[in-house]
C-alpha cells in the first residue's frame, strides 16, 4: 500500500475564505438599507393614506359646512321677508328647513311697496346685512326661460341673470329649493335658492342669497390644504428622521457581528465578541457568535494537537529520508498479513538490497548517495499494488510486503523482474549519471512461514543467494536454498 503521510484538516482555500476587508454593502443591499426603506416606506403609505382621508373629510366637512352656511342664510333671508311682508308665508321640510314661499303675488312689486312701505331694495339690504353676503330677488323671463333679477342688495343688481350647474336647479317650471353654485351677473356663487311660489304651485321668482364667491371660498380651502400639508410634510420629514435614527441604532451591531463572524471564518479567534450584554435578540445573536468562536478556539487546539501527533506517528514509523515505512512499520503491516494467513489470504514477503551502492555513495558523497536513496524509493513506489507497501530497512536495504491475488510465485517473479529492470536503468542525479542494480530476495507465506520472523530470515537467504549468483537478479526461497547457504557459509565462501 502506498503510504502517505495523514494530512489534518487545514485552512479553508484562499478562494473561499471571505474577504475580511471587504467593503460595506451598498445600503439598497445591507439590511439596515432594507428595514429602513420598508419602514419609511410603511411612514409614508400611512401618512398618504391618512393625508388623503383627511383631506377629504376636510373637503367634505368644508362643504358641509357651505351647505349649512346657505341653509342658515335661506332661514335669515327668510324671516327677513316675512317680517316685513306680513302676508306671506312658507314651507319647512321635517327637519324645519324653509324650502320654499308661498306668495299670490310677485315680492316686490308694486302692490307689496304700496302695501308695506317697503322697497325690495331696502327689505333685501336687511337681510344682507344679516347674513353679510350678497341677497337677490328673481323673477320669471317673460318668455318663461329663465330667472332675471328685480332688486339686489347691492347697487345695480337689476335685470341680472342667473344661471345654474345644478340641473337639479329651481326653474321656471320646478319649484326646489337649491343649495349650490350658480352664476349670477358673470360671477359664480355658492347661493341657496328659495321658490316663490302661489298657493296653486305657479313660479313667482326666487330668494337667492350668497355665502359668497366660489373663488374666494375655494382659495380659503385651498390656503387650509396647503397649511394643513405643510404641517404634514414637517412631521413627515421629522418622523423620518427619527425612523432613520431609530433603525441606525437599532442594526448598528450587525455589520459588527458580521466581521466578528468574518473573522472567525478566517480563524482569527483573538477577539471577543461585542455586544454579548444586550438583553434582545441581538444580544442573543452575540452570545452565541462568542459560543462559536469559543467552539473554533477548541477545535483548532485538537487540530494542532491531532496534526503534533499524526506528524509523531508519521516519524515513527516513517523514514525521514526517503519517506517510506521504516522497519518499525513494516514490523506491524507484516504481523498483521500473517495473522490473516488462516483466512486464506497469501502474501509475498521480498527484501532487496542495491548492487554498486558503495562505490557510488564512497567516490560521490553522502549527498548524492541520499539523492540517490530518495530515487530508489520512488521508482519502487511506482511498481507497488494498491494494497502493497515498500519499506527502507536502513543503509540501502528494502523490503516490499506484496498481497497475492491468485498465484504466489507467479506475481511474486512478475513484481521482482520488475523491480530488478526498474532499478538496472541509469538514474540522473546532480548532473551525474549512476547505474546500480538491486538483487531480490523472495519468501512466499505460508510456505516459507507463517511468522514474521520466519519471513524475514527466509528472504534474507533468498537475497543472499541472489547476489551469489551474480546481482542484478531475484531468487525464491526453498528449503534447499537454506540447505546450500549453510553449506555455503561453512565452507567459508
Amino acid at each position: 500500500m502506498k503510504s502517505e503521510a495523514a494530512k489534518a484538516a487545514g485552512n479553508p482555500p484562499e478562494s473561499t475564505r471571505p474577504d475580511n476587508d471587504r467593503a460595506a454593502p451598498h445600503w439598497r443591499h445591507s439590511l439596515l438599507g432594507k428595514a429602513a426603506v420598508f419602514m419609511l416606506l410603511g411612514v409614508f403609505v400611512a401618512y398618504g393614506a391618512g393625508a388623503a382621508a383627511g383631506f377629504l373629510m376636510l373637503e367634505r366637512g368644508m362643504r358641509e359646512q357651505w351647505r349649512n352656511q346657505a341653509e342658515m342664510n335661506a332661514q335669515i333671508v327668510s324671516s327677513v321677508i316675512r317680517g316685513i311682508y306680513t302676508a306671506l308665508v312658507v314651507e319647512a321640510d321635517a327637519e324645519g328647513q324653509v324650502v320654499r314661499i308661498v306668495s299670490e303675488l310677485p315680492i316686490g312689486d308694486e302692490t307689496s311697496i304700496l302695501s308695506t312701505g317697503f322697497n325690495p331694495v331696502d327689505v333685501l339690504a336687511l337681510a344682507a346685512a344679516q347674513t353679510r353676503n350678497e341677497v337677490w330677488l328673481f323673477q320669471k323671463n317673460e318668455d318663461g326661460s329663465g330667472f332675471v333679477s328685480t332688486a339686489g342688495s347691492g347697487d345695480n343688481h337689476a335685470g341680472v341673470l342667473i344661471t345654474f350647474d345644478d340641473s337639479d336647479a329651481p326653474s321656471p317650471d320646478r319649484a326646489s329649493f337649491f343649495v349650490g353654485f350658480a352664476t349670477v351677473d358673470g360671477v359664480q356663487h355658492l347661493v341657496s335658492a328659495l321658490p316663490v311660489v302661489a298657493s296653486r304651485g305657479e313660479v313667482h321668482g326666487l330668494v337667492v342669497s350668497s355665502i359668497g364667491q366660489s373663488a374666494a371660498l375655494f382659495e380659503t380651502r385651498n390656503a387650509l390644504v396647503k397649511q394643513s400639508l405643510l404641517v404634514l410634510i414637517a412631521v413627515l420629514v421629522v418622523t423620518t428622521a427619527i425612523v432613520a435614527f431609530l433603525m441606525r441604532r437599532l442594526f448598528r451591531p450587525v455589520p459588527v457581528l458580521i466581521q466578528a463572524l468574518t473573522r472567525i471564518a478566517n480563524n482569527d479567534t483573538g477577539v471577543a465578541t461585542p455586544f454579548r450584554g444586550r438583553n434582545d435578540e441581538i444580544g442573543y445573536l452575540a452570545d452565541a457568535i462568542e459560543t462559536l468562536r469559543e467552539a473554533v478556539v477548541e477545535r483548532e487546539h485538537l487540530r494542532e494537537v491531532r496534526e503534533a501527533t499524526l506528524q509523531f506517528e508519521h516519524m515513527a514509523h516513517h523514514d525521514s529520508l526517503t519517506g517510506l515505512p521504516n522497519r518499525a512499520y513494516l514490523n506491524k503491516a507484516l504481523a498483521k498479513a500473517t495473522d490473516s494467513l488462516s483466512d486464506g489470504q497469501r502474501v509475498n514477503f521480498l527484501m532487496l538490497d542495491l548492487d554498486l551502492f558503495k562505490p557510488v555513495n564512497d567516490t560521490h558523497g553522502h549527498a548524492v548517495g541520499d539523492t540517490l536513496l530518495v530515487a530508489v524509493a520512488n521508482r519502487l513506489s511506482l511498481l507497488l499494488g494498491a494494497d502493497d507497501i515498500a519499506a527502507r530497512l536502513g543503509g540501502d536495504e528494502f523490503a516490499i510486503l506484496q498481497h497475492v491475488s491468485h498465484d504466489s510465485e507467479k506475481e511474486g517473479r512478475r513484481l521482482a523482474e520488475r523491480i530488478v529492470e526498474t532499478l538496472g536503468r541509469p538514474f540522473v542525479v546532480d548532473g551525474l549519471q549512476l547505474s546500480i542494480g538491486g538483487s531480490v530476495g523472495i519468501a512466499c507465506a505460508p510456505e516459507a512461514g507463517r511468522d514474521a520472523h520466519e519471513l524475514f530470515t527466509r528472504a534474507d537467504a533468498a537475497l543472499y543467494a541472489s547476489k551469489r549468483q551474480g546481482r542484478r537478479t531475484y531468487a525464491f526461497y526453498s528449503d534447499t536454498l537454506l540447505e546450500d547457504e549453510g553449506k555455503y557459509r561453512a565452507l567459508g565462501a
